[in-house]
């Protein structure tokens, strides 16, 4: 899936009650020891630094250098800020302006820009709150697994996969007269997931609509969305609904 970036500067929002709004805080500078950063102005608000360590930042691409280097899903990312229902993800960096690039969401559909990290850094989010740092994130995580857009095109990716293969491998299993081609532990996960997905069309009321006419078409909704789960490693975070999307593409290409 190819999707181009437009590189225009990504702004904080105005308005509203909850829009961020800068609030200007005596500078708290750094122990002459310690590596060069840029200044903070809510570290003691905050709890933690806002920056990470100057040798991680050291190793941020450029701005640019990861430009053509495939899929943005595929772009890895180097730091996660969050406040509320807005989120940063930084990809690249110049340390002299202090200028990333990103994927921001904040709360209204995300785009890639031009993020300024000391306005991020000062600003005051929700109830008057800084903008955090996400100190559980991996830098040079993919785009696919860590930002929602592309985690869900990810998912949908793999569901259509297994729809393109009409003659995939049906692991029901009619009992003891032939045997399992699954083990123990994968029978027992695909009985669940087979299970969920039935109950998901029942519970939905999904029954008697497109791609779910009869019982007979579920049962085999059930199997596909089970061999989704398991062609996933079990993942536990794919979306039912994009499964019941891939699986209605399946049985209605042409609408």
């Amino acid at each position: 899936m190819t999707e181009s970036i437009n590189r225009q500067p990504q702004g904080i929002p105005v308005g509203g009650q909850f829009a961020p709004t800068a609030h200007a805080e005596p500078d708290v500078a750094l122990a002459a020891s310690a590596p060069a950063r840029p200044a903070e102005t809510q570290r003691k608000r905050r709890g933690h630094d806002f920056y990470p360590p100057a040798e991680e930042m050291a190793s941020w691409p450029e701005l640019y250098a990861t430009d053509g280097d495939g899929p943005l899903g595929d772009k890895p990312i180097q730091a996660h800020y969050f406040q509320g229902g807005m989120d940063w993800y930084i990809a690249e960096y110049d340390p002299k302006a202090n200028e990333a690039f990103g994927y921001v969401n904040l709360g209204h559909g995300g785009e890639w820009g031009y993020i300024d990290l000391a306005e991020v850094e000062s600003v005051r989010g929700q109830f008057g709150l800084p903008i955090e740092r996400d100190l559980d994130f991996t830098p040079g995580t993919p785009a696919k697994e860590c930002i929602q857009k592309y985690k869900d095109e990810a998912a949908a990716e793999a569901a259509a996969a297994l729809a393109e293969d009409r003659d995939e491998t049906d692991f029901g299993w009619d009992g003891p007269d032939e045997p399992d081609p699954l083990s123990p532990e994968d029978r027992k996960q695909w009985d669940e997931h087979h299970r969920f997905a039935f109950n998901y069309v029942h519970e939905g009321n999904l029954l008697g609509v497109t791609g779910f006419e009869d019982r007979d078409t579920v049962e085999r909704f059930a199997g596909f969305a089970a061999n989704a789960y398991m062609e996933s490693g079990w993942d536990g975070m794919m979306d039912i609904r994009t499964i019941a999307q891939a699986w209605r593409d399946q049985e209605r290409p042409f609408g």
